[in-house]
């Protein structure tokens, strides 16, 4: 991965950060966070429950969902008086799913134990690769849609195996750990559920 690829995110955060609407109240601005936070958490306990009940296409949406909107929620802490709100939105990197991609899923998330002893430190690396180069992106359209190729019918459940859904949701609970915990007291308690979640999703591998 070249250095310039690395940058790709922090140089799209800082773009994000000073284009495009205020996204958090300035009077209730821990409280909109901590709001933004818990829709966030949602998305991924959904994700979890679908992956238990292998609704796998599913899983892998939802843990995408979550990775894009950790992206707007950390970006919206740094948008509190911008002079660009009213912007064209297709200059506003929150408008774009694979800028978000890159915004979220930064060489950070990669640097702690679960990933790497999870999936091991070559899967990480492609599966940064892929986020940099946009895979994400049609991943999470295979995920929702169904298609036909060659005049067969195929449906997420079809392109999607556990081992898939299983690295994206893996990959979302660290995005999540790694880009909001710590921003307010709330994410330390959401800290806590996101490595139940990663124990739980880990175990059931194991037994499988």
């Amino acid at each position: 991965m070249s250095k310039e690829s690395m940058l790709a995110g922090w140089e799209l955060i800082f773009q994000a950060a000073d284009a495009g609407a205020v996204l958090f109240s300035q009077d209730k601005f821990t409280q909109d966070f901590d709001k933004a936070c818990g829709h966030i958490m949602v998305l991924i306990e959904d994700a979890f429950m679908c992956y238990e009940r292998r609704s796998f296409g599913t899983t892998v949406f939802l843990s995408v969902t979550a990775i894009e909107e950790t992206a707007k929620a950390e970006i919206g802490i740094y948008r509190r008086d911008n002079k660009n709100e009213k912007q064209n939105r297709k200059k506003d990197p929150l408008y774009n799913h694979l800028s978000k991609h890159k915004m979220a899923v930064l060489p950070t998330v990669f640097m702690g134990k679960r990933l790497l002893e999870a999936l091991g430190e070559k899967r990480c690396k492609e599966l940064y690769s892929e986020v940099i180069n946009g895979s994400l992106r049609t991943l999470r359209e295979e995920a929702l849609y169904f298609s036909n190729k060659d005049g067969s019918l195929i449906t997420p459940n079809e392109l999607i195996d556990r081992e898939k859904s299983k690295e994206m949701l893996l990959l979302a609970i660290e995005t999540i750990d790694d880009r909001l915990v710590g921003y307010s007291d709330k994410t330390y308690d959401i800290e806590k559920r996101l490595s139940q979640l990663c124990e739980h999703v880990l175990k059931q591998s194991l037994d499988d």
